[in-house]
């Protein structure tokens, strides 16, 4: 892919299309795939549009960590048409990476294989989950279906990671079969007004404990998890959600954290001509690629 104006190469200059993903430092996987999201579609789209504007990005974090030495291998993108033998190519693709994951979603549903990965490269061992999102996804089933994007993290409990060794962070929306397990089942629940009222150096604090005591930590990020007014440009966007700097201040604060993925879900470019949400996705990326590198050059 050639973006005639751009003024940068792919990923901020980081993408080395000669390099196995054993040569790299991460590797970008695309998922675009919104068949089960019950909403609004146009997630399937997100990886393009993700990797076409990280072409006008710099090898910088906010904070000016250089990152001109990391590494990154895009594998493209996986195509899903039918999820229940398609998710089995990315769990095993998952599985199978030497190096740290970046996948682009598509709607949330694409994280459960991407959870039967890392539960698999990671096996016998504690694998923590930050779940930043405004919905729970915690759905035995929705719409009929045990693989949509509202039983996500279900699913993932199901496949061995424990409640107490996940944080969920701006949660403001809920359906009724998951109030139990959100009031009774042991989770680490921080909701986006607890954010606002207590604010979100307060709250990483805590988070920062509980997953410390975990051997692999995995980001899985709903770009809804930011209010509309920060990323109006997914399907089902909740009012009274995380700004930008919060989110960015949450990612920051994982420094010291076994990190070993990251997922980015749900940016729906056709539903924001101002493509501001695909920027916001992009912004979550490069931060948590500067959070890695600033860790393995820490003296």
């Amino acid at each position: 892919m050639t973006d005639p104006a751009a003024t940068h190469g792919l990923w901020a200059d980081l993408a080395r299309p000669n390099l196995s993903p054993a040569e790299t430092d991460f590797s970008i996987i695309g998922l675009p795939f919104d068949g089960l999201a019950s909403a609004r579609k146009g997630a399937a789209q997100g990886p393009q549009r993700i990797r076409f504007w990280s072409q006008h990005l710099t090898p910088f974090s906010e904070d000016r960590t250089r990152l001109a030495d990391v590494k990154i291998c895009d594998l493209g993108d996986i195509k899903i048409t039918h999820p229940e033998s398609d998710f089995e190519r990315i769990r095993q693709k998952v599985a199978a990476l030497p190096n740290v994951p970046i996948l682009l979603g598509g709607d949330h549903s694409v994280t459960i294989p991407i959870f039967q990965g890392q539960r698999q490269r990671f096996a016998g061992k504690r694998l923590g989950v930050l779940w930043v999102d405004a919905h729970p996804d915690l759905c035995d089933d929705f719409n009929s279906s045990r693989l949509s994007h509202a039983c996500v993290l279900r699913r993932g409990m199901e496949f061995g990671i424990k409640a107490e060794d996940i944080c969920m962070v701006g949660l403001r929306s809920w359906e009724d079969q998951e109030i139990d397990l959100i009031e009774n089942g042991g989770l680490n629940v921080y909701s986006a007004a607890d954010a606002a009222e207590r604010g979100m150096k307060n709250i990483v604090k805590e988070i920062h404990q509980i997953l410390s005591k975990c051997d692999a930590v995995h980001i899985s990020l709903d770009i809804d998890c930011l209010d509309p007014a920060f990323a109006p440009g997914t399907g089902i966007p909740e009012a009274g959600g995380l700004n930008s700097r919060e989110v960015i201040t949450l990612i920051k604060s994982l420094q010291g954290l076994p990190l070993v993925g990251l997922d980015v879900v749900e940016v729906a470019p056709p539903l924001d001509p101002s493509e501001a949400t695909v920027f916001a996705a992009l912004r979550v990326i490069m931060e948590f690629i500067a959070v890695i590198t600033r860790q393995k050059h820490k003296p």
